[in-house]
């Protein structure tokens, strides 16, 4: 379902959610495009479940298109605690580095994630970090 107006959600309406509710209202916002709102909706269920990886990879998706990039930096870096042989974590992870200009720290998650044989462009973006400066 994509929401088209932008919700108006109060701090009480979101502490009064199901957090299986929340949860998934926070997929639809993300969807939708408002990143924000779906941070906001997840923080409850973060509290409650602070070991669930899919709140934490939901909540990292939805700073990252924020562009609130350290609090999805320390998301990614939960969800890698949680799932450290998730490929798409170290991705995650990496490219949230990257984007903060961080490409040698990137790199390194990267290589877990190539090394997993998850996707080609990982192993390029160690390569792009690599490659010597003429």
């Amino acid at each position: 379902m994509t929401l088209y107006m932008k919700p108006r959600l109060t701090d009480e309406k979101i502490a009064a959610m199901d957090l299986f509710d929340a949860f998934r209202l926070a997929e639809e916002l993300l969807e939708s495009r408002y990143p924000r709102e779906a941070a906001r909706v997840l923080g409850p269920v973060l509290e409650a479940e602070p070991s669930n990886a899919a709140a934490w990879e939901l909540y990292g998706r939805a700073q990252f298109a924020a562009a609130l990039l350290r609090p999805a930096e320390e998301a990614f870096r939960r969800l890698v605690e949680l799932e450290p042989t998730s490929a798409w974590a170290q991705t995650a992870l990496g490219l949230t580095l990257d984007r903060q200009s961080r490409h040698r720290e990137g790199a390194v998650h990267h290589r877990i994630a190539a090394a997993t044989g998850a996707s080609e462009r990982d192993a390029t973006r160690v390569e792009l970090v690599d490659r010597p400066i003429v």
